[in-house]
């Protein structure tokens, strides 16, 4: 996949979970019922994140990840 494109979907999977925060903020101090837009937008949000990082990096968090659940 091109460099820049990779780029864009890092950028856009990160104002994504931006938002969802942001939802959830909003959900929490308001008491609104937005679950189901904050699982979609975060989910569709991580997915785009994980198409813009190299193997790699995707190994290392994977494993960084894993580290810290097992202990």
């Amino acid at each position: 996949m091109n460099n820049d494109i990779k780029g864009f979907c890092l950028f856009l999977g990160g104002i994504g979970l931006l938002y969802a925060i942001f939802l959830v903020a909003v959900a929490a101090f308001t008491g609104l019922k937005i679950i189901k837009s904050i699982v979609f937008i975060a989910t569709f949000s991580v997915g785009l994140v994980s198409l813009g990082l190299t193997p790699q990096v995707r190994k290392r968090l994977t494993h960084y990840v894993k580290s810290h659940f097992t202990q």
